[in-house]
């Protein structure tokens, strides 16, 4: 069967950028260095594309391992609604403690500020997401906009500020934290985040409720009923925080369902994001 088709174009093309090194850290024991890495969904046509917002993605693994693409997937559903995608990868408990996986997420940020033009990217207007361990490091760059302590490495003249938020069942507070035992996750896994007896300080340093103030941006939290790893009133109590500061805040309780469960990437909460997004960054088109 021969036939002429005259096709409307509907949905922007996309290109997948990957491996774009965003920042150089040291590795094995100081020795030696390596890059940081991010995959970015962007529009194939670029130039003189106007700004996107976007999202950065955080992949959760009890902060011991991460794999930056492992939720590429799911994320190309914000990439066809018009936002640049970036997920990037941060260094994990086997090489490093905490402030150090913080200030390589923020390093991501100002890399994507620094290269906006080029990546159509809006820098006004970008979320961040991350879903467990990823949770909190995303929470995290959510509160700590404009503290110095945390800005180390490349295009410092960028700030690391974002304007939302999404906290996939992440730990907000690790002064309250009884991450119970999986076969997989060990019971030390927090111990080896922020250091062999480390003290109360430093798991509120670590801990994203800690930062809330009224300069926060806006959040939405979600967190299963069913949830024995990270207990629901993590999120019950940051999100009481946010209300408390007058700040934006939206929390979903998904009844029943476990840690990491395919409940929190269906439709319905794909939606839900993105009426988010469309709420406190603004419509894409």
């Amino acid at each position: 069967m021969k036939q002429i088709l005259t096709v409307k174009i509907e949905q922007e093309v996309l290109s997948l950028i990957p491996n774009i090194a965003f920042s150089n850290v040291p590795s094995w024991y100081g020795s030696t260095r390596r890059d940081l890495k991010m995959d970015l969904i962007a529009p194939k046509n670029r130039e003189g594309h106007a700004p996107c917002p976007a999202v950065i993605w955080i992949c959760g693994g009890a902060y011991r391992v991460v794999d930056r693409s492992v939720w590429l997937p799911q994320m190309v559903y914000f990439a066809q609604k018009g936002y640049v995608v970036a997920c990037i990868e941060y260094r994990t408990s086997n090489e490093v403690q905490f402030p150090d996986p913080l200030i390589d997420c923020k390093a991501a940020v100002r890399y994507l500020k620094a290269h906006a033009d080029a990546f159509c990217v809006d820098r006004n207007r970008i979320c961040v997401m991350g879903e467990s361990a990823g949770g909190t490091m995303a929470s995290l760059l959510g509160v700590t906009g404009g503290i110095p302590e945390y800005e180390k490495g490349d295009y410092l003249e960028e700030d690391s500020r974002v304007n939302a938020v999404v906290d996939f069942y992440g730990l907000t507070d690790l002064t309250d934290a009884p991450m119970s035992s999986r076969e997989d996750i060990p019971e030390w896994a927090l111990q080896d985040f922020l250091g062999v007896g480390y003290s109360k300080e430093t798991a509120e340093r670590a801990s994203a409720i800690h930062y809330v103030d009224a300069s926060v941006p806006p959040f939405l939290i979600l967190h299963g009923s069913g949830d024995t790893l990270v207990p629901v009133r993590q999120s019950e109590a940051l999100y009481n925080r946010l209300q408390e500061q007058g700040i934006y805040s939206e929390l979903y309780i998904l009844k029943d369902a476990p840690h990491g469960a395919d409940e929190f990437y269906q439709q319905e909460i794909l939606d839900r994001i993105l009426a988010f997004l469309e709420k406190t960054l603004g419509e894409t088109r």
